[in-house]
C-alpha cells in the first residue's frame, strides 16, 4: 500500500504510525502447499480442534456501514471487560450496497471506480483496498491477548484455511494466491479484490477471500469478506457462484465456518448479543468516527 500523508501535529503523527504498523503487509514467505506454516489451531493457545473454551457468536440484522464498522470497533476496545476474555466471532450484513474506503485511501480515489459511486461509503480503520460489501459473508474475530500465541500473520493465514476447509463438501477449493504460480496486479489498485497477498483465497484467478486486521488495547480483531456473486456495484468482481455456475447458501458457508472457526480458536460458540458497554460505544464511535464526514473525507 502507498505510504499516507503523514498528518499535522505530532499525536496524528504517532497515531499514524501505530495504525500503519497494524495493517496486514504482503507475506514475504511463500509457505507450503497446505496453506499454513503452523498446524491447524497452533495459532491459539487452546486449538487443534480441542474445544476447551467458550466463545461468543454474533449474529446481527443488516445495518449501514457505519454502524457494522462501529460495532467492530466497540468490540475491540470493550474486549476485556464485555467478553471476560472469551473471543467473539460476528457475522453481519449490509442494509444497501456499501463501499468501506482503507484507512490510508484518499477520497479523491473513489473517482476510479465509477460503478461504485452511486454506493454509501464509510471509512474502515483497518489498512488496504476498497470494498463494495454486498453479496458476501462478512465476518469478524475479536480475539484477546490471552489467547494468541502467534504473529498476526499466522492468524490471518489460519482463519482462510479455516474458510477453505468449510467450502471443500461443495467441491470448492479455492486457493493461497501464494501458492500460484502468477504474479500480482502492478501498482495497488483501488479495490481489495483486485489486490493480491500470499493468503488470499483465490478461485479461477479471481480473488474471493480478503481480510485485514486492526490491533487494540487488549487484543486484535480480523475482519473480512467471502464474494458470493458480484454485486452491481462492482460487476468486474465475481463471487464463487459465478464462477463455479452454484453456490450453497450463504446460511450453510456461515455454520460450516462457524465450526471450522470453533475447532481452529478451541471453543464452543455460545450465540450472544452485545453488551449495554459494547452498545454504548458502538453508539459514541459512530457518532465522532464512522458516521462522521470529517473522518470520511479526512484524506
Amino acid at each position: 500500500m502507498s505510504p499516507a500523508e503523514a498528518d499535522q501535529g505530532e499525536e496524528a503523527d504517532r497515531v499514524e504510525r501505530a495504525e500503519r504498523d497494524q495493517r496486514i503487509g504482503r507475506d514475504p514467505g511463500a509457505g507450503d502447499s497446505t496453506g499454513s506454516d503452523l498446524p491447524l489451531g497452533t495459532v491459539f493457545r487452546s486449538g487443534n480442534g480441542s474445544r476447551s473454551g467458550q466463545g461468543r457468536l454474533l449474529l446481527g440484522d443488516p445495518a449501514d456501514g457505519a454502524s457494522n464498522m462501529a460495532i467492530d470497533a466497540a468490540i475491540l476496545e470493550c474486549l476485556e471487560a464485555a467478553s471476560a476474555g472469551q473471543p467473539t466471532l460476528r457475522f453481519y450484513s449490509w442494509e444497501t450496497p456499501t463501499l468501506s474506503l482503507g484507512y490510508f485511501q484518499t477520497l479523491r480515489s473513489r473517482a476510479s471506480h465509477p460503478d461504485s459511486l452511486h454506493a454509501p461509503l464509510v471509512r474502515r480503520a483497518s489498512g488496504g483496498g476498497a470494498i463494495v460489501h454486498d453479496r458476501e459473508l462478512t465476518y469478524s474475530l475479536t480475539i484477546p491477548d490471552t489467547l494468541v500465541m502467534g504473529a498476526a500473520r499466522d492468524l490471518y493465514r489460519q482463519v482462510h484455511d479455516a474458510f477453505r476447509e468449510a467450502l471443500r463438501p461443495w467441491g470448492i477449493h479455492p486457493r493461497r494466491f501464494a501458492e500460484l504460480e502468477t504474479e500480482g496486479p502492478a501498482g495497488e489498485p483501488f479495490l481489495c479484490f483486485q489486490r493480491r497477498t500470499d493468503d488470499d483465497l483465490v478461485l479461477q484467478g479471481y480473488k474471493v477471500l480478503g481480510s485485514a486486521q486492526r490491533r487494540g488495547r487488549e487484543g486484535v480483531l480480523q475482519h473480512g469478506s467471502l464474494l458470493i456473486a458480484a454485486s452491481v456495484a462492482a460487476p468486474q468482481l465475481p463471487g464463487i457462484g459465478d464462477l463455479i455456475g452454484h453456490c450453497p447458501a450463504i446460511i450453510d458457508i456461515r455454520d460450516a465456518v462457524i465450526e471450522k472457526l470453533a475447532d481452529l480458536v478451541g471453543v464452543h460458540w455460545q450465540a450472544g448479543e452485545l453488551s449495554g458497554a459494547e452498545r454504548a460505544a458502538a453508539r459514541r464511535i459512530r457518532e465522532t468516527q464512522f458516521g462522521c464526514t470529517d473522518w470520511t473525507e479526512k484524506r
